[in-house]
């Protein structure tokens, strides 16, 4: 059975995988309840409309919130971590059909009602080689970023090390 990894995740140590998944069980926590909160308010006082300007706060604030945790835990959020080329592909598919199905609903006039319209069909790819390299080019970033704190981290126990 052949299994697709789309992650490359290169942990140093079981703590530092406990505590990073202690930090994404409390983000996760946060996403659940600020969701709920939303769902509650669009019903309540929205008349049932629930705006995605209002789930985009507890995203906001669950990403704020696990740049400090991670910080005050001392855990290497960018430790290792980085998508393969299979990922890279599926994450820029996903915003070209994001991007696409937005074009579409804003401009469903221009092509006519038609999904299969020439001018809509071809934006396609235009999108996705547009948001292809972006994808990868984040991707480099991220793991550059993740080499560099790695060798800072095991700098500062050398150092920590020597004191002693």
């Amino acid at each position: 059975m052949m299994k697709f990894k789309l992650i490359n995740n290169e942990v140093t140590d079981e703590r530092e995988k406990a505590l990073g998944n202690k930090v994404a069980a409390e983000c996760y926590y946060i996403m659940i309840a600020g969701t709920l909160v939303c769902l509650v308010y669009g019903s309540l006082f929205n008349n049932g409309v629930i705006s995605a300007d209002y789930l985009l706060y507890p995203l906001l604030i669950s990403s704020i919130w696990s740049i400090y945790r991670s910080a005050r835990l001392s855990v290497n959020t960018f430790g290792g971590s980085g998508m393969t080329v299979l990922g890279c592909l599926l994450v820029a598919g996903l915003f070209t059909l994001m991007i696409m199905s937005a074009n579409y609903r804003y401009n469903h006039d221009v092509y006519h009602n038609n999904p299969l319209d020439p001018r809509y069909l071809m934006a396609w790819p235009i999108t996705y080689t547009i948001y292809a390299p972006v994808v990868f080019f984040m991707n480099w970033a991220l793991v550059a970023l993740g080499r560099y704190e790695r060798r800072r981290l095991e700098k500062q126990l050398d150092d920590l090390e020597n004191e002693e």
